[in-house]
């Protein structure tokens, strides 16, 4: 897996659930929509896994963070089959 430019977003999205937004219900649930959107766009349906985020309690998982490595391994070559 590569650390690049998507998984410096997907850390960033998540940082911002987690410390800033991810506590006030509505506002959280539409950062994690957001970010499905922009993961779907990037990945296609493997993006859906973002969804998760919106289960309460789920937001402690890295999912972003691990689609933008996925993206990442994905642009350079290195992908993990």
């Amino acid at each position: 897996m590569r650390f690049g430019k998507h998984a410096f977003v997907g850390l960033a999205l998540d940082a911002f659930d987690w410390a800033l937004v991810g506590m006030i219900p509505v506002v959280g649930d539409v950062v994690d929509v957001v970010a499905t959107l922009y993961w779907t766009s990037k990945l296609g349906a493997m993006g859906l896994v973002e969804v998760l985020e919106l289960i309460p309690g789920a937001d402690v998982l890295p999912c972003n963070l691990v689609l933008g490595m996925i993206v990442d391994g994905k642009r350079s070559g290195t992908e993990v089959t």
